[in-house]
């Protein structure tokens, strides 16, 4: 049993990331590391914790039920002083701009190890973060229309049927471009 003292020192951190694995080692992890970690996989386990307030999050932008968007506004509104660290596997220009507008304050893609998840979500910007490889090539047109695609996908709400009538191209043909983006 932990003793007053750490439980009052002890730093809370609610993690939302669908992959089991991923999100069981992360919150092992951070435990280790004096965190007092709380996890949801999908927006039902999210709303069952959301009454809580917690001095960090890690959001993942594929959430099911919702995005990590969604998620990261419901933060924001009940705990306005929580760091918002967003993680995703599928980064995007267009994701990370949204992101940091509604009050997330950094944002890396997978993959990335926990010193860095740390750093980040402590706000330390001793080694630079967002500056990977993919990131600072010049983008090809592929990535350049992949990025647009789901900028306007972000815009719509995920609406994909909105998203191609903005797009001008019919539902199905943005359903097969979207199937074609590789993970990053």
């Amino acid at each position: 049993m932990k003793n007053k003292k750490n439980q009052v020192n002890e730093k809370s951190l609610f993690l939302v990331e669908d992959d089991d694995n991923f999100r069981n080692t992360l919150a092992i992890e951070f435990q280790d590391r004096g965190y007092q970690v709380y996890t949801a996989s999908n927006l039902q386990e999210f709303r069952a914790l959301n009454n809580r307030r917690f001095d960090f999050a890690i959001v993942d932008l594929k959430i099911p039920g919702t995005n990590g968007l969604n998620i990261i506004e419901e933060i924001m509104q009940k705990c306005p002083t929580c760091r918002v660290l967003v993680l995703t596997g599928y980064g995007s220009i267009a994701s990370a701009v949204k992101a940091l507008k509604i009050g997330a304050m950094d944002y890396i893609t997978k993959p990335a190890n926990l010193a860095q998840i740390e750093r980040a979500l402590l706000g330390s910007k001793s080694e630079p973060i967002l500056a990977n490889e993919q990131m600072i090539q010049e983008p090809t047109l592929a990535k350049q229309e992949r990025e647009y695609i789901e900028r306007i996908l972000v815009e719509s709400g995920g609406n994909i049927s909105e998203a191609a009538k903005k797009l001008g191209i019919h539902r199905q043909s943005l359903q097969r471009k979207i199937r074609k983006f590789p993970p990053r």
